[in-house]
């Protein structure tokens, strides 16, 4: 077993009773905590159905998409074949993996979940996930029709742990109603230099942040990429964290927040984004492709218009993918795990693939998907939508060394120290440099 899953397994063990108390059965202080998609009481009743439990990440058109489309597939397929799914909200990306490990501990885990891409070797390598080769083979599933960027993380050791689901990339959002008060172009700023003088300039012209962000792994791997650098090394053995692109960066911020135009947020303080933008007072934020639905909605009822851009680029453009992959665990009965692999397939399939990023903004994961009439009528109208799509061309995975989940954590804290709390930045990367590296090689 992973030393990672070692670390947590005897605190895990202790929560898992109060866990179970939460996810087995649903209860939780959150009303919304578990979302029974068309509840069949004779489905339910009918011993020749086969239960399965699918837990989900994410609240608002997030979550409305999952149970849709969780509630349509057990009224059509579901039907047909004799399975019931339930599907249930855990919280975010992190709540999901803390649970599952605890209810696999318990053995109860959930039988469909989703799994933020770069969680996929460690729990893969650690038994909790079903290997999908032989289902895809029995299925004929066509995997070439797969965009090949998202590809990435789904592999463990050259076997297929979990198929694209709600995948994104980060993105540059504007509130092009501020940028025109400032009198600036509002296709946005190509390059960082740019992106600092938009900055300033909005901030002179309007008294509004040009720029709000709070400390975010994600979006500093993008930033990252963009200086021709990454995180990690290939390796995933050493971090560059302590390099000049990084510095550089860092040092990029704080020149911005010393002058009053950046808005510097800590990573517990992600609400506050949300309120900067909502209340427009910032011009420009980093966020996901898949929050694109609910920025358009946020802009609609404030009042503002909004455009998508690529994240300015430094060398070169460049973004890590992100989102979602769908898993089927390694419990329950074969029957089960088969009925598992029906939902999977079914959700990740090219129709579903339409739906799912015309409810949410995430990108479409299937090529059949991206070339179809209806995503290209929605491209026309509304171009937002295919600015992350053209993104991708720039893209790349995510690291699944088992240590990264601990290595980002040290590193969001050591972001918030330096924005934040103004630490040394020299002092403060090279501390962080040994603690990452030796996470990475435990």
């Amino acid at each position: 077993m992973n030393i990672q899953f070692k670390k947590t397994i005897s605190a895990l063990l202790i929560m898992t009773t109060m866990l179970l108390g939460i996810t087995g059965c649903g209860a939780s202080s959150d009303a919304s905590s578990e979302v029974s998609a068309n509840t069949n009481t004779t489905a339910s009743k009918d011993n020749a159905v086969t239960e399965i439990t699918y837990w989900y990440a994410w609240t608002d058109k997030i979550q409305q998409n999952n149970i849709d489309l969780t509630d349509e597939f057990n009224q059509t397929v579901g039907k047909e074949k004799g399975i019931h799914v339930t599907a249930e909200y855990q919280g975010t990306y992190d709540d999901v993996h803390q649970k599952l490990q605890a209810a696999y501990i318990a053995g109860e885990a959930p039988n469909v979940a989703v799994m933020e891409i770069a969680s996929i070797k460690t729990f893969a390598m650690n038994g909790v996930l079903e290997p999908l080769d032989p289902y895809i083979k029995a299925s004929n599933v066509d995997m070439s029709d797969f965009q090949q960027g998202l590809m990435q993380n789904s592999y463990y050791d050259d076997v297929c742990y979990g198929l694209p689901y709600l995948r994104s990339t980060p993105i540059m959002y504007m509130n092009t109603t501020l940028l025109k008060e400032a009198g600036l172009d509002t296709s946005g700023p190509k390059t960082w230099d740019e992106l600092a003088e938009y900055a300033k300039t909005v901030h002179d012209k309007t008294g509004k942040y040009g720029i709000s962000q709070y400390s975010y792994i994600w979006t500093f791997e993008a930033f990252m990429l963009e200086h021709g650098s990454s995180i990690l090394d290939d390796t995933e053995t050493a971090t560059n964290i302590n390099s000049d692109a990084a510095k550089e960066i860092i040092n990029f911020y704080k020149a911005l927040k010393a002058d009053g135009v950046s808005h510097q947020l800590s990573s517990g303080e992600s609400d506050k984004l949300k309120a900067d933008v909502m209340n427009q007072d910032t011009a420009i934020w980093f966020s996901s492709t898949g929050n694109l639905t609910n920025n358009l909605q946020i802009a609609k009822d404030n009042e503002f218009e909004i455009e998508m851009a690529f994240i300015p680029m430094a060398k070169s453009y460049g973004v890590p993918t992100g989102g979602c992959n769908l898993i089927v665990t390694n419990s329950g009965t074969e029957k089960e795990k088969q009925a598992a692999w029906e939902y999977v397939n079914w959700m990740t399939s090219t129709e579903q693939t339409i739906k799912a990023s015309k409810n949410t903004g995430y990108l479409p994961t299937r090529t059949s998907a991206k070339d179809s009439d209806a995503m290209n009528a929605l491209y026309k109208e509304i171009p937002q939508y295919k600015v992350a799509l053209d993104q991708l061309e720039y893209s790349t995975g995510r690291p699944m060394n088992p240590g990264y989940a601990e290595a980002s954590k040290m590193i969001v804290d050591a972001l918030d120290a330096v924005w934040i709390n103004d630490a040394n930045v020299d002092t403060t990367l090279e501390n962080l440099e040994k603690q990452v590296n030796a996470v990475l090689n435990e």
